[in-house]
C-alpha cells in the first residue's frame, strides 16, 4: 500500500482519488479559465461517491464533501472559531456541495 493510501485510510477517507496530504494538494489553475480551478480536495462526482450514496440506508447521511467539511472545522479550531478567518474553507465546501447537487440534478439515473 502506498504512503498516500495509508494517509487516506488513517484519516478515515475511503476515496483513493482524494489527496489529503497538504504538500501534494495543488489548487493552482490548470489554465486561464476559472472552470479549471480546483477549489476543494473532494471528488463529489466520482464513481465511489455515487456508489456510497446508492448503498447507504435511507436514514443515513452521506456527504461527498467530507474532506472540505473537515478542513473547515479544523480551521475553526485553529482560529478560535473566528468564521472570518476560515471564509475560504467555507466557500470551498459550498462549491463542492453545489457541484454535487448539480451533478445529481443533471443525471439522476447515476445517483439511484
Amino acid at each position: 500500500m502506498a504512503d498516500g493510501d495509508k494517509d487516506n485510510l488513517r484519516e478515515g477517507n475511503l476515496d483513493p482519488q482524494l489527496v489529503v496530504e497538504p504538500k501534494k494538494v495543488d489548487y493552482a489553475p490548470q489554465g486561464d479559465s476559472p472552470d479549471k480551478f480546483q477549489y476543494y480536495p473532494d471528488k463529489p462526482e466520482s464513481s465511489l461517491s455515487r456508489y456510497r450514496f446508492a448503498v447507504k440506508d435511507a436514514s443515513q447521511y452521506f456527504d461527498p464533501c467530507q474532506e472540505s467539511s473537515r478542513m473547515s472545522f479544523n480551521c475553526l479550531d485553529r482560529n478560535n472559531y473566528d468564521r472570518e478567518m476560515c471564509k475560504e474553507y467555507f466557500d470551498a465546501y459550498r462549491e463542492c456541495k453545489k457541484q454535487w447537487l448539480r451533478a445529481r440534478r443533471e443525471n439522476r439515473s447515476l445517483w439511484e
